[in-house]
Order: C-alpha cells, then structure tokens, then sequence
C-alpha cells in the first residue's frame, strides 16, 4: 500500500510539533516561529551555548537547516574538514540506531559560506518526523564532538567554560 505524500503543510505541521516537544520538555527555551525573508517558516529558541539557533523548513526541497550553526569556521580549514567528516560519518551503519542517520530516509550534509558553518538534512519519502529528530540529534551529537575534540573553539565562539 502506498501512503499519501503529506502536503507541505502538513509536513511543517509534523516539524512543528516535534520541536514544541522539545521546547516543552524545556530542551529549548523561547521557541517561536517566524518566516524568512523567502518566506520559509523558521523556528527560533536558544538550545546549545546558549544562545539563538535557527532551524529552517524547506518543505519545496525536502530540507531542514540550522543555518550559520557554526561561526567562525573558513571552507578550506581544517576544522571544516574534519567537520564534514563528522558529519558523513553519522550515515555508518555501525553506529546505533539512535546515533545514525538512515540514508534510506535522510541525508546530513554541512556548508560553509563567508565563514559559517551551516548543518543540513535532506529528508526523504517525507520522513519529516524522523528528519526533526535526526536534526536536532546531529547537531547534540556536533556540539559533544567539538567539546571533545576543538573545546577552544567553544570557547572563543560560544563563551564556553574553560574546563
């Protein structure tokens, strides 16, 4: 049996809710939505570093983006390089399921433009509740890595703590 394609409405509808779950969890805090200058929803709230991130909704092209994520971040380092390979390397199939991105289902990528690292997730056969959480995942799972492995660049970018 084939299942209906959502509408773009509906898809919004579908992220839209599973990010208020997050908010209401008090994951998020100050989440809103607006739209931008294209006129694409985007939800706003203060998460990680605490300060303002911006998820953008591209129902047209399928794609979720936390745009300019990273500031701070040049295409040709190789900081960039090692983030893109963090990034591709959330698709192996050895990591747990909870850590993965299923290709069947989605694809992560990242941008960099004038310095700002952008993190990206192609949603596919309209998986947009897999996708939110896929997302938000990701960009958990990027924040823990970079503590990890550049906790400088933390704290020059986010005014992280020092220890």
């Amino acid at each position: 049996m084939v299942r209906p394609r959502p509408s773009s409405r509906d898809a919004l509808s579908i992220v839209r809710e599973k990010l208020q779950a997050y908010a209401e969890r008090g994951v998020f805090q100050g989440f809103c939505e607006h739209t931008t200058r294209r006129g694409l929803p985007v939800f706003r709230f203060v998460w990680l570093a605490g300060r303002p991130m911006e998820l953008t909704v591209d129902t047209a092209k399928h794609v979720l983006r936390f745009q300019q994520i990273l500031p701070g971040v040049p295409a040709r380092s190789p900081m960039y390089a090692q983030l893109k390979g963090f990034i591709a390397d959330r698709h192996d199939r050895d990591l747990p399921e909870h850590r993965r991105v299923d290709r069947r289902r989605a694809a992560a990528s990242c941008t960099s433009r004038s310095g700002s690292v952008s993190i990206s997730l192609a949603v596919k056969h309209n998986q947009y509740a897999y996708g939110a959480n896929r997302i938000v995942n990701l960009v958990h799972e990027l924040f823990v890595y970079l503590r990890d492995t550049c906790p400088e660049y933390l704290v020059e970018n986010f005014d992280a703590p020092q220890e």
